[in-house]
Parts: structure tokens; sequence; C-alpha cells
């Protein structure tokens, strides 16, 4: 367990199906259990199948309900821009907000663009972290979210979602 103080962070994570929220949502989890916080988590998927909306609540700290009331999110993950505004409710007025856009603006980067010069789309979601664990708020720094996703990615898609996660951090620290 690392000596990192406790966390007290509620993060909302949306896209759609196929586009990793889900596993951003366990990524986010491992990350806090690694570190000894308390972690809650849930998905919603609007279509059952792939395309549809898809968003989870990461909750870190002393909660006992999973779902985020609103106005009380501290960050928003949108690994796809369109869900933006189906989600904003939730946000606290000073919230952390990561897009995947193709318009460039302040948090926001063209991850997916990134993540097809690496050979796939498949890891837009990887590429958006990475980027989001460079700024001061975001819970986890880079190196424990690098430690945590070799530990539970699988063996092979390792080499390939560390590079995305390391693009998107260093996009953001160039």
């Amino acid at each position: 367990m690392s000596t990192q103080k406790q966390i007290d962070t509620q993060i909302v994570i949306c896209g759609r199906g196929g586009q990793g929220v889900l596993f951003l949502t366990r990524l986010l989890d491992e990350s806090a259990i690694m570190i000894g916080s308390k972690v809650i988590s849930s998905e919603t998927h609007g279509m059952a199948m792939r395309g549809g909306s898809v968003a989870s609540s990461v909750r870190i700290g002393n909660y006992e309900s999973p779902l985020i009331p609103s106005g009380e999110a501290d960050i928003l993950i949108a690994v796809n821009e369109h869900e933006v505004p189906f989600n904003m409710h939730l946000m606290k007025k000073d919230a952390l907000v990561f897009v995947n856009s193709s318009i460039r603006r302040h948090n926001a980067i063209h991850a997916e663009k990134i993540a097809r010069l690496l050979g796939s789309p498949m890891v837009t979601n990887l590429v958006l972290l990475g980027f989001a664990s460079a700024h001061a708020g975001f819970p986890f720094q880079y190196a424990h979210i690098n430690k945590v996703l070799q530990k539970i990615s699988p063996s092979k898609a390792l080499e390939l979602n560390l590079r995305a996660l390391t693009e998107g951090y260093n996009l953001a620290t160039a």
C-alpha cells in the first residue's frame, strides 16, 4: 500500500459503448484500492448495444452509495464529446473536465486521433486518462496509473495500452 494521502473525489466517466468507459472505471477503482482508499462505482448503459451511451461514477472516499448527486462530481472524463452535455449537471462549478475532442480547448485533446496514430482507436480512453493524470487536482499521478495498468491490462494489449497512457501524459506535459 502506498503512503499517498486519503482521497475524497467523485469522478464521472462518459462515452459510448465500446470506448472503454468500463475499463477506465476499473482502472480508477484499482488505483484507489492500491493506495488503501475506499471506492464504490456504478455504471449505466443507454442502448444495450455497442455505440449507446455509457456513463460510470467512481466515488473515492467515505461514500455509501455509488451514484453521484447533481452538482457534486469533481471530475468528468468524456471519451466522447457528445456525451458532455448529458453529464454536466453532475459537475461542481469548479470541476475538472477532460474531453476527447477534435476542437482544441482547455483540457481537451484529440485523443482518438492520437490513438489512431498508435494503431488502434480502442486506446482513446487511455490517451485521455494519461492526459488527465498530468493535471493538478487529478487524484492519481501518471506513475501510479501506469503501475495499475501493468497489473490489470490483458498481456496482449499491455504494450499498446502503456504507450497510449504515456502519449496522453506527454501531450499534457510538453
